[in-house]
């Protein structure tokens, strides 16, 4: 048991160690060259303080929407394990590229709270499920609102904005089809049985998956029947994003643009997130930046535009990414109550 405790105790060290080496990476990458202390100093601090009351905002609507669908299925989630969980889809989102190591981190440490695969599993797309559909209804707003100037844009990498809202679609239709669809649920379980007879494991296996997908099966009944719990989550997510796309707001009221109006910046961001969230690049680095030059050429003054933008990221991507790794790590060492 000793050698086991101290196996355990060494990878979960060198797991932390890959997570800080990839987190200063990402922020090394993102800051490169950026002067975000002289940016600070001459930013209001109030609509900074403004932005970061929304993000922490932010993180606490998705711990409720991860909650609402672990008490369906039984379970007594408390603060700590809710922000947990949160903390560790921002974290790990901002990490991998197209957000893909979001789900899994979090089904990593429900998996270390006891929690079954199945029930974290329908939970977490059930979450993300909500959160789409928040962010491509406002999406939607935002370009009917703007004229359909997204697919308008003109420059080198214009055409990955269609791109990327179009794959916001897909991946909504696709958790539809997952969560709510019993022919494509009979499909993946195929796909799984034949996994397993490939690899030619012991005939408990097969039982084990059977009995995880039916757990899974019923939580999604549990929903259908409680329609209400995810017009809850529906209008959670929705406040979430609005929080998120106000930071943008907040930060150019901060940096000195008093007569940029709050909807045109929502419906602006909610054009952009759509189009990028979805790219291979971890946190959409990069495009996002570039998408910020296009998306606001018209609205903000081109010699506040660069500052807007390195404050806007540091706020609602640098600093969350950094105070969720220690919130993560912090919740985890905690020692549980006996």
């Amino acid at each position: 048991m000793g050698l086991l405790k101290k196996k355990s105790l060494w990878l979960g060290a060198l797991f932390l160690l890959i997570l800080g080496v990839a987190t200063v990476c990402v922020i090394y990458k993102e800051l490169e060259g950026q002067d975000i202390i002289g940016t600070l100093k001459n930013a209001n601090v109030w609509w900074v303080l403004a932005g970061v009351c929304s993000m922490a905002l932010y993180a606490i609507a998705d711990g409720i929407n991860i909650s609402r669908c672990l008490k369906l299925a039984g379970y007594k989630i408390s603060f700590a394990q809710m922000m947990k969980y949160s903390f560790a889809g921002f974290f790990f989102s901002s990490i991998t590229p197209s957000s893909t190591g979001g789900q899994p981190g979090q089904l990593y440490f429900m998996a270390k709270d006891k929690l079954k695969v199945s029930h974290s599993a329908f939970t977490l797309l059930c979450a993300l499920l909500s959160f789409q559909c928040a962010a491509v209804f406002l999406g939607v707003v935002g370009v009917i609102c703007s004229q359909g100037e997204v697919f308008k844009l003109q420059g080198r990498f214009a055409y990955v904005f269609p791109i990327g809202f179009a794959l916001n679609l897909a991946i909504i239709a696709f958790l539809i089809c997952v969560l709510f669809t019993r022919k494509l649920a009979g499909f993946f379980i195929g796909i799984g049985l034949w996994f397993i007879k490939v690899r030619g494991v012991k005939p408990g296996e097969r039982f084990k998956f059977l009995r995880s997908f039916a757990s899974y099966r019923k939580a999604a009944c549990l929903l259908r029947k409680n329609k209400i719990v995810f017009v809850k989550m529906l209008l959670t997510s929705l406040v979430q994003i609005i929080l998120f796309h106000s930071v943008t707001f907040f930060c150019a009221r901060a940096i000195g643009c008093p007569d940029l109006e709050w909807f045109t910046v929502l419906r602006t961001q909610a054009s952009l997130f759509i189009s990028v969230s979805s790219l291979p690049l971890p946190g959409a680095a990069g495009v996002t930046e570039y998408g910020y030059a296009l998306f606001y050429a018209d609205l903000i003054p081109t010699a506040l535009l660069g500052s807007v933008m390195l404050l806007s990221r540091f706020v609602s991507f640098t600093m969350p990414l950094v105070l969720s790794g220690l919130g993560l790590i912090g919740l985890s060492i905690k020692p549980k109550k006996k």
